[in-house]
């Protein structure tokens, strides 16, 4: 899995106030979401520790093909919702790259900024979606791949990045207080150099 487990947890924490989406599919993968985010990992590769941390908030895992939204209030069956993270390719689509650029949103909230390297466009996101995504703990010895660089999914105003056993979808943030910053850096080479 190549999600941070501590913001991972973080996430979950926090989506549960206001009610964190699980599901399992027939194929055991383990669909998770809030508000802004959602994510699906095949369930052999989810690690012990998020495996607890995840249990200790919703009680028990679904049954295949059972989705429930868990909250302090109680868990409730939802029936007919989304299961899993949506990957067929959209019309527009495009890779970006994460740059080193950093903005302080409205509420205090870190965004980081992401890419297209052809056209110079940017895009933010809660920075949390950036620094998640880490390919060290991926066990390639077990099959799984690297995490792909993250892709831009315009019809969704979201962002997805995937492996072969894991998927992270976040939604984009618009951002009124720093428009003026945004206007500025558009078009400039945010991406970092690669050394030689």
């Amino acid at each position: 899995m190549f999600l941070n487990e501590t913001i991972l947890n973080r996430l979950m924490k926090q989506a549960y106030k206001s009610g964190l989406a699980v599901a399992r599919t027939e194929e055991d993968w383990i669909y998770i979401s809030g508000n802004y985010w959602e994510v699906n990992i095949k369930k052999d590769f989810i690690p012990k520790k998020t495996m607890g941390n995840l249990i200790s908030l919703i009680g028990e895992l679904p049954g295949k093909g059972e989705r429930i939204r868990a909250s302090k209030d109680g868990n409730q069956v939802e029936v007919g919702m989304t299961m899993k993270v949506c990957e067929e390719p959209q019309s527009g689509e495009r890779r970006l790259t994460k740059t080193n650029v950093l903005l302080i949103g409205e509420k205090g909230v870190e965004q980081g900024i992401l890419q297209d390297g052809s056209t110079g466009e940017i895009y933010i996101i809660n920075n949390a979606f950036i620094k998640i995504v880490d390919n060290s703990p991926v066990d390639q010895d077990k099959g799984e791949t690297l995490a792909e660089e993250p892709v831009l999914q315009p019809k969704r105003r979201a962002v997805l990045w995937k492996n072969n056993v894991c998927k992270l979808r976040a939604w984009l943030r618009t951002d009124g207080q720093n428009r003026k910053i945004l206007e500025q850096l558009e078009g400039l080479d945010l991406t970092p150099e690669v050394p030689e």
